[in-house]
């Protein structure tokens, strides 16, 4: 058995698999199989831009449900993120689950983390399914802000399940790459 775990690269985004290979999905702390089918671009465009509002100086929006990236069934997104506005962003993946955390203190992508990042690939995440992204912006500037804009782009995945493996049986196919969606269903 051989697993491909190489889903977070630097550089431009690249599809971590292709059609007819073999993914696990992280669902309720067990993987999942399922083939791929098709494979499409999501590209970075207006449409796939959210505004989370008008913020006051030193604002801390509200946790805000991403529902435009929500996958319909057996379909996930593998999704790079840019900050638009003079805000900086936390991502969550399901209200309790951050990501890019440590132990007290969570990453944020701001404006300026393509200086440190220009092709996005720290900020990169998986949705699966109805695997609601959350997004909360905080306005860490002096001024009002009337908008908090962030885009996203990547790739689209339509899946085929495949009963015949089992994680927790041990019946893996024999190549697969890990998709860390952290889908809790």
């Amino acid at each position: 058995m051989t697993t491909k775990a190489h889903t977070y690269r630097g550089g431009p985004i690249e599809q971590v698999v292709m059609p007819g290979e073999n993914v696990g999905i992280w669902v309720n702390k067990v993987y999942e199989f399922y083939k791929v089918d098709y494979v499409e671009p999501i590209t970075r465009s207006d449409p796939v831009t959210i505004n989370l509002g008008a913020l006051a100086a030193g604002v801390v929006s509200a946790v805000t449900q991403i529902t435009l990236l929500q996958m319909p069934d057996l379909e996930f997104a593998q999704l790079r993120m840019e900050v638009l506005d003079d805000v900086s962003c936390i991502v969550y993946q399901g209200r309790a689950d951050q990501r890019h955390k440590l132990q007290n203190v969570v990453s944020t992508v701001t404006r300026y983390s393509p200086l440190f990042d220009p092709c996005g690939h720290q900020s990169e995440f998986y949705e699966f399914e109805d695997n609601y992204i959350f997004l909360q912006a905080t306005n860490q500037t002096s001024y009002a802000l009337t908008q908090a804009r962030v885009a996203f782009w990547g790739f689209r995945y339509v899946l085929e399940y495949q009963s015949q493996y089992s994680y927790k049986g041990k019946t893996l196919p024999e190549i697969w790459t890990r998709i860390p969606a952290t889908a809790h269903l």
